[in-house]
């Protein structure tokens, strides 16, 4: 990460610091640090995948229940049960959604890059207020703020996101083409 100030802000690698403390304290104190659920948003190839892998493991190795999905995995699973016609498809789809929304830490990866689809609404609509009604952890990683989810899914699923998710962004230069 750059050491040199961004756009007018702090520069990547001091961001990228922060980001990190948090996260570390987000994994090593899970699930009684003070910040439930994160939202954590930039462009592509800045971490987010990798730092959102890194407090699955610590919460798995800690013996917690922690489901790590891409979002577009996520919402097919739910969105077969809704329109399958073979029980057994209608089964897996009650068993994964059950597994979504009962474990202890979800991690929803790369929100933003599935079909936009009205399924996809309304099971990322599901998955989110179901989680925050149970009191249910929640990481999600996307390369859109908070406003561009209020833009793509809409004002009910922004306003809870920006509510009740603390969102750390990410910027600088893809570290992947570096």
């Amino acid at each position: 990460y750059s050491d040199q100030p961004w756009d007018g802000r702090r520069s990547p690698r001091e961001n990228m610091s922060k980001i990190v403390m948090v996260c570390e304290g987000y994994a090593r104190q899970f699930p009684s640090y003070p910040l439930k659920n994160l939202l954590l948003s930039g462009s592509t190839g800045l971490g987010k995948t990798f730092l959102s892998g890194c407090i699955a493991r610590e919460g798995s190795r800690r013996g917690f229940s922690v489901v790590y999905a891409t979002a577009g995995n996520i919402f097919r699973f739910l969105g077969a049960g809704r329109f399958s016609r073979d029980p057994e498809e209608e089964q897996q789809a009650r068993d994964s959604a059950r597994r979504y929304l009962g474990c202890d830490l979800l991690i929803l990866d790369d929100l933003g890059s599935e079909q936009n689809l009205p399924s996809a609404r309304a099971s990322l609509y599901e998955v989110v207020n179901s989680r925050l009604q149970t009191g249910r952890h929640t990481i999600i990683s996307s390369n859109l703020s908070t406003q561009d989810i209020g833009g793509k899914y809409g004002a009910q699923l922004a306003s809870r996101v920006a509510g009740l998710y603390q969102e750390l962004t990410f910027y600088g230069d893809d570290l992947r083409l570096r």
